[in-house]
């Protein structure tokens, strides 16, 4: 039984070479984020020409995330060895500024936050290390209070849990990496801070206006989930993308932390009954950026994440910036591997749930796996309504998904379970022809029993092979 559950590696400076990349697909890494918080346009061209030819040498449909940085606010530049904070100190932010002058106030990014934050209202840095609360406001100067002291360097994030800030969603940094993305052919476009539908669909638009430009498919559109509101408003805007990614470190922030744990569930199974891939993401193995080996609460949290039936865990710091990036993925495998070979990752799925004929084959094919009846499903991505719908049921056997090109092919591999390969869909030899192919790329055995799903003119068909 080949793994279902994804790993996401975060591609930097640890993992750009080709050589790394290629050993960390082979140790089981899946899909690669390029994180445009960080790093030039010429600096991401070559991780994405790296990450291709990589994936070729592994042999394996690798797909690419482009995590756009969003509206992140952050303080400006700052001495190069820091600002030490200390508790019970009066420390000031200006909106004024773009850098910082010795005892003068500190400058931050997001220009109106004069007018978001009042008396009594807390900020947050560099994810949540270091807190201050807001004394007062004085024209664009912020007075606050140090309640939580440490060495405070540039351009680190700052949250405010206790504000409603009305900084632009998309930035005109997002936009035109956007535009680069689209024209370098990137799979999925990760929206980060996404707080209301909207957003997705102008970011689609947008996209598909550059697709028809540089004439390539558009990518594919995932939620970050990483604010309150993001989370008070997730049904509307799980209904507008085609995949969520749950970021718990700045979530972490903004709601309280021992609520992080029971929002993943939910969240996960929402994008589960969807049909929709959601990737767990943030601190999964963090330790193991510095260590060879991980924690064991770190491994805990990666298998409940398994359990949860998360489509995919994500790697940031520990295979971007880390010493042991393909160690880490080797380890995040092998307990994705002990976590799916358990009696904790069956999926019971009831029959009230069946309410259409795709719903119908596969609560079938998941009931047959279930009972060694089939080793494999064999469907494809052009019969979207069963392609996205066998997944959600978790079938502990590989579903080979035909796919009409490469482009598709990478996009479907962050679904969990999902095995893609290039094939004509055509209904009247789709059988024989994608039969021939998975025996000739060794992803069946001449004595599995596989069930094909096809379908044209509104109809599904299922049928048994092998045996």
């Amino acid at each position: 039984m080949l793994r279902r559950t994804r790993i996401v590696c975060t591609v930097g400076p640890a993992s750009a070479s080709p050589a790394i990349l290629t050993k960390m697909m082979r140790s089981g890494m899946d899909v690669a984020r390029l994180n445009f918080s960080h790093g030039t346009h010429a600096e991401h061209e070559v991780l994405l020409k790296n990450i291709r030819s990589s994936a070729r040498k592994a042999g394996k449909y690798v797909t690419v995330l482009q995590d756009l940085q969003g509206p992140k606010i952050r303080v400006g530049a700052l001495p190069e060895a820091g600002i030490e904070l200390h508790h019970g100190q009066s420390v000031s932010f200006s909106t004024d500024l773009e850098t910082y002058e010795i005892n003068g106030p500190i400058p931050v990014s997001y220009k109106k936050l004069h007018r978001d934050v009042q008396k009594g209202h807390r900020i947050l840095l560099d994810d949540g290390f270091m807190e201050v609360t807001v004394t007062s406001v004085r024209g664009r100067v912020i007075h606050a209070k140090v309640d939580h002291g440490g060495v405070l360097k540039s351009r680190k994030g700052m949250n405010l849990p206790d504000s409603s800030v009305s900084v632009d969603p998309i930035t005109e940094k997002d936009h035109a990496d956007l535009l680069f993305g689209v024209a370098h052919g990137v799979d999925w476009l990760v929206l980060s801070f996404i707080a209301k539908p909207e957003v997705a669909e102008e970011v689609r638009r947008s996209a598909r206006a550059a697709a028809r430009v540089h004439h390539v498919r558009a990518p594919w559109i995932m939620a970050k989930i990483e604010t309150k509101l993001g989370v008070e408003h997730f049904d509307a805007i799980l209904e507008g993308v085609d995949g969520i990614m749950l970021g718990r470190g700045d979530l972490g922030l903004e709601i309280p932390m021992e609520e992080v744990p029971i929002v993943q569930k939910d969240l996960i199974e929402k994008c589960r009954k969807a049909g929709k891939p959601i990737i767990v993401a943030t601190h999964m193995l963090d330790s193991m950026a510095r260590n060879p080996r991980a924690t064991r609460a770190e491994v805990s949290d990666v298998a409940n994440a398994v359990l949860d039936h998360t489509d995919a865990v994500m790697l940031s710091a520990e295979s971007a910036s880390g010493r042991y990036p393909a160690a880490t993925v080797q380890a995040m495998a092998a307990v994705i591997d002990e976590a799916e070979r358990s009696r904790y990752d069956i999926i019971d799925a009831p029959v009230s749930d069946v309410d259409t004929p795709a719903h119908a084959l596969a609560h079938a094919i998941a009931v047959m796996a279930s009972r060694n009846i089939i080793d494999a499903a064999v469907t494809t991505a052009d019969i979207p309504d069963i392609a996205f719908v066998l997944p959600r049921y978790r079938p502990h056997i590989p579903i080979l998904m035909a796919c009409p090109d490469d482009d598709i092919a990478r996009r479907v591999a962050l679904y969990a379970g999902v095995i893609p390969f290039v094939c004509s869909s055509d209904i009247g030899t789709f059988v024989p022809r994608s039969h021939a192919f998975l025996l000739k790329h060794d992803l069946i055995k001449a004595r599995d029993r596989v069930a094909y799903v096809v379908g044209g003119g509104g109809t599904l068909s299922l049928s048994l092979h092998g045996g």
